[in-house]
């Protein structure tokens, strides 16, 4: 039997065979801690495939001097952090709704009218923000980019567009706010 960091290094050189181990070994344990932290069933197993993604993806990244159990549990951290982000600012933040297929809901010519109502209050405030806070909140939650991404497709730093995000976010609250205040 081969150690966690062992099955890592023959990942990195393109063993498949070590992925299929390493996610029977890790599968079952970071299904566990999401699910423990807070994400339901169905939440937690999406979660959880997402961190293996990710680590073939960043697998080259990975030093071998390092233990592979902290590293995989940093990603599968990492990555329900940006989950709960997300979920709150779509919900929350831009209106959005996230998708809880076990819950029924009642549409009613009220509810749509509501929702509808929100969402264009929602686009006009966007709106009123200034032309890069707008695209990097666009291109985050309503085209689902990574930061990452985001900052290859605007050819500038990952910091810039992570603070750009920030004040947009900001901007859109106080926005938002203000409009409830006046109401």
């Amino acid at each position: 039997m081969f150690s966690d960091e062992k099955l890592a290094i023959q990942l990195q050189r393109g063993d498949e065979s070590a992925l299929e181990t390493l996610v029977r070994r890790y599968h079952g344990p970071i299904h566990a801690y999401l699910s423990r932290m807070g994400a339901e069933y169905h939440v937690a197993t999406d979660i959880a495939q997402e961190v293996f993604i990710k680590v073939c993806k960043y697998i080259d990244k990975y030093n071998s001097q390092l233990s592979f159990r902290p590293w995989i549990y940093t990603i599968a951290s990492n990555t329900y952090k940006d989950y709960l982000k997300k979920s709150y600012v779509q919900r929350d933040v831009l209106g959005l709704e996230f998708g809880d297929d076990s819950a029924v809901t009642l549409e009613t010519p009220e509810t749509i009218f509501l929702e509808n109502s929100k969402r264009e209050r929602i686009l006009t405030t966007l709106n009123l923000l200034g032309d890069m806070y707008r695209e990097v909140l666009v291109l985050r939650y309503y085209q689902d980019l990574k930061l990452d991404e985001i900052a290859c497709m605007l050819d500038i730093p990952l910091g810039t567009v992570k603070s750009r995000l920030s004040t947009a976010l900001q901007q859109l609250r106080k926005k938002l706010a203000k409009e409830d205040a006046v109401s």
